[in-house]
This record gives structure tokens, C-alpha cells and sequence, in this order.
């Protein structure tokens, strides 16, 4: 029975690797790197993505808020010849052009490409609907081609004080 601290054995594992070289057998070498790269690559594909659908997300929010806000501005663009016989009215001219005006103004400061998708609505005499759309390109995922990404949110607002608005 040989044991490790066998002489003759010692002499063997000498003659097999020489001094200087690696005790691995030859097929194993390399596999290890391959695997990590592997790995490595398919963790920064998974980090693009979650930042462009994060990118999609931040632009539907984003989308939200400016329709509320351009329906605010809209919504306060009475009309001062029916406000003056005492009845409130929104004027549509008015309250287009003002919900406009703040769409315009935050695609301008922030660098954002928002529009409004179609004329405003009133569905009633004291409440407007706005709709607006934002684009944003995807960061990372355009290496693998050329593609927008569309956000499209409606806001209503009305004038006055009230439990809630339904548009």
C-alpha cells in the first residue's frame, strides 16, 4: 500500500509534470474563464434591460403628470364673459392653447419629446380632457436596433371645487 508520503510515488509525479507546470489535465484549462464570460455578458444584457424598462416606466409617469398638469392649466382658462353673467364656463380656444403652452414649455426645459396626441375635449362646460403622448429612445437595447417607445396618458380636469372628477 503506497501512501503520499511515498517516495517512489513522489519520483513518478515528478517524471509526469516537471517543475514549472501546471498538475491540471490540459482539457480543463480555459474553462472557467469561458463560464465567466458567459455569465458576464448575460448579467450586463439583464442590466440593460431593466434600465430601458425602468426608462418606459419613468416615461409613462412622466406622460401622467403632464397631462394632469396641462389639464390643470386648461381647466383654469374661464371664459370672462360668461364668468362676469355668472355662470363659470371653460373657453375651449383658451384652454387648448394654455394646456399647449405648458406641454410645450416642459418638452422645451426638460429635452423631452412630448406632444399633444389630439385636440383637447370638454365633456363638460366646466371640464377639459387633454391627451398627451411622450417618446423616449430606449438607452441601451438600440444597439440591437432602431425603436421608440411611446407613452400615452388622458387627463381630466374640472374647475371649481368638487368630490372628484368623471370624464
Amino acid at each position: 500500500m503506497t501512501t503520499d508520503t511515498d517516495p517512489a510515488r513522489g519520483a513518478d509525479r515528478q517524471a509526469r509534470y516537471p517543475a514549472g507546470r501546471c498538475t491540471r489535465r490540459p482539457a480543463d484549462r480555459g474553462s472557467l474563464t469561458l463560464f465567466v464570460i458567459f455569465f458576464a455578458i448575460t448579467a450586463l444584457v439583464l442590466a440593460s434591460l431593466l434600465v430601458d424598462v425602468g426608462d418606459a416606466v419613468s416615461a409613462q409617469e412622466r406622460a401622467a403628470d403632464l397631462a394632469e398638469q396641462a389639464a390643470r392649466a386648461g381647466a383654469n382658462a374661464i371664459d370672462p364673459g360668461s364668468l362676469r353673467a355668472g355662470n363659470v364656463v371653460i373657453d375651449p380656444g383658451l384652454a387648448c392653447q394654455a394646456a399647449g403652452q405648458v406641454i410645450q414649455k416642459y418638452a422645451s426645459i426638460s429635452g423631452i419629446d412630448a406632444t399633444m396626441t389630439q385636440d383637447c375635449t370638454f365633456p363638460g362646460p366646466r371640464q377639459v380632457t387633454v391627451y398627451v403622448s411622450v417618446t423616449t429612445q430606449p438607452i441601451i437595447t438600440t444597439f440591437f436596433g432602431s425603436f421608440t417607445m411611446r407613452a400615452h396618458e388622458t387627463a381630466c380636469a374640472e374647475f371649481g371645487i368638487n368630490q372628484g372628477v368623471a370624464c
